[in-house]
């Protein structure tokens, strides 16, 4: 049975110190584990928080708002990823028509797939299009859903479980194939699992984050435009 959360546990520094020690616990599981997919430290760090909440009974508007700080961080991260990117981009831009012309296949794939699957289960209007959006990261899908009638829950579960799939399924096949070159592994990683592929990419090395986070910018513009589009064609 729940208990009421007392005002200690409320406050913003007890919510941002046990959301970061979840995190570091995660990494640690996730190390020690010699890095099993399946242990990703966001996943590791949400399903403890999901506990503390479950157990202390709290709000989770409550937990929402006493993290703002961590909020706050979001963009500075985002920016700091151009960092990589920077240092690579000769190189990006010299492989811009071979990523271009995948993310053109890979990324009408993704979202013609989505709506395939949608229309044989019968699925309704919102959860058509939280599938479709679901290969970008949370702010590019919920800005997409939110203007063609989708569901902002359902639309963060669908990018949560792409995301978490991404990094379990994606390196193995890349392992499968012999893909060596950290390039294409990351921009893999980036359009298939968006920020989680980034991280995962960040393990591989500077060359894999940099096509990594060209994979995920690319991808958000691809599904911002082709989402819409698709959804005017097929009413």
């Amino acid at each position: 049975m729940s208990i009421s959360a007392a005002p200690l546990l409320a406050h913003p520094l007890v919510l941002v110190g046990t959301t970061v020690g979840a995190f570091q616990l995660g990494t640690l599981l996730y190390e020690r584990s010699g890095r099993l997919a399946i242990l990703q430290p966001v996943l590791i760090a949400i399903l403890a928080m999901v506990a503390f909440l479950a157990v202390t009974g709290m709000p989770y508007a409550t937990y929402l708002e006493g993290t703002t700080m961590l909020h706050l961080l979001i963009a500075p991260a985002i920016v700091a990823l151009a960092v990589p990117l920077h240092d690579n981009l000769r190189k990006a831009r010299a492989a811009l028509p071979a990523l271009l012309a995948t993310l053109a296949i890979g990324g009408t794939g993704i979202v013609l797939s989505a709506l395939a699957i949608g229309f044989a289960f019968g699925l309704d209007h919102a959860m058509l299009v939280s599938l479709a959006t679901k290969s970008v990261s949370a702010p590019i899908a919920l800005g997409v859903a939110e203007r063609i009638g989708g569901d902002p829950a359902l639309t963060v579960l669908s990018v949560f479980v792409t995301g978490i799939l991404g990094v379990i399924v994606t390196p193995a096949l890349l392992r499968l194939l012999r893909v060596e070159d950290e390039a294409i592994r990351g921009f893999t990683l980036g359009v298939a699992a968006h920020a989680f592929g980034i991280a995962r990419a960040l393990e591989i090395g500077p060359k894999a984050a940099a096509f990594a986070t060209l994979g995920m910018g690319l991808m958000g513009c691809a599904i911002a435009f082709l989402v819409p589009l698709a959804f005017v064609a097929f009413g």
